[in-house]
């Protein structure tokens, strides 16, 4: 039996919200950040992105809507569903706080203290893709589109450089964003290590998989 339907609050149920949370979280800020005409652009964009990057971690649902649908028509757990809601509610609830706070949408016209944070949030979205494509499960055909779509949509939410090697061509040695975006490789980098450390190894190579799906194999 696997551990989602053993305890759908277990290490998994667990790995796949903070999945969800992520998403959500970067899904909001491309909503809140990026001026119109651009904001379903930027949306739709962050959501492919997204869509290759945790899909196989947690569905991809990123959005309450979707798990309470697929809860209703029995297609995924409650308890597990409710634990989505939650850390879908909470990525955004983060994502209206930063920009609210103004850190992210101003990079672009001044590198001050607020484009560091920018470029370190910007950056956040490449490095999860990234970090996702060299995983067995996200099938190398796409790793393209998925890692360009994640430049393109760190640089709509950041208005940054997003390549300390292009900041360095610019003469931005010395700018905190430059920093920011070493720094965000990192932080990034060793968040989806953590999330991806808990997935059990009997599924690395399946399919975009559901609690319910692996309640089925474990038959």
């Amino acid at each position: 039996m696997s551990d989602t339907a053993a305890n759908p609050l277990g290490s998994e149920a667990l790995r796949s919200a903070l999945a969800e949370l992520l998403g959500t979280f970067f899904l909001a800020l491309a909503a809140l950040t990026v001026a119109a005409p651009l904001t379903p652009f930027a949306v739709g964009l962050t959501l492919l992105v997204f869509v290759y990057a945790v899909g196989s971690l947690s569905g991809s649902h990123l959005n309450p809507a979707v798990t309470i649908g697929l809860m209703a028509s029995r297609r995924f757990p409650l308890a597990h569903g409710l634990l989505y809601i939650v850390a879908q509610v909470a990525g955004a609830l983060l994502a209206r706080v930063v920009a609210g706070a103004g850190l992210v949408g101003e990079l672009g016209h001044s590198y001050q203290a607020g484009t560091a944070a920018a470029e370190f949030v910007g950056f956040g979205i490449l490095m999860i893709t990234v970090a996702a494509t060299t995983e067995k499960q996200v099938a190398k055909a796409g790793s393209g589109i998925a890692v360009g779509g994640a430049l393109l949509a760190g640089l709509l939410v950041s208005h940054g450089v997003l390549n300390p090697a292009v900041a360095l061509a610019m003469g931005l040695a010395t700018s905190p964003a430059m920093w920011a975006t070493l720094l965000s490789a990192v932080v990034f980098s060793l968040i989806f290590s953590v999330i991806e450390r808990t997935k059990p190894a009997e599924v690395e190579d399946g399919p975009v998989h559901t609690p319910k799906a692996q309640a089925d194999d474990s038959k």
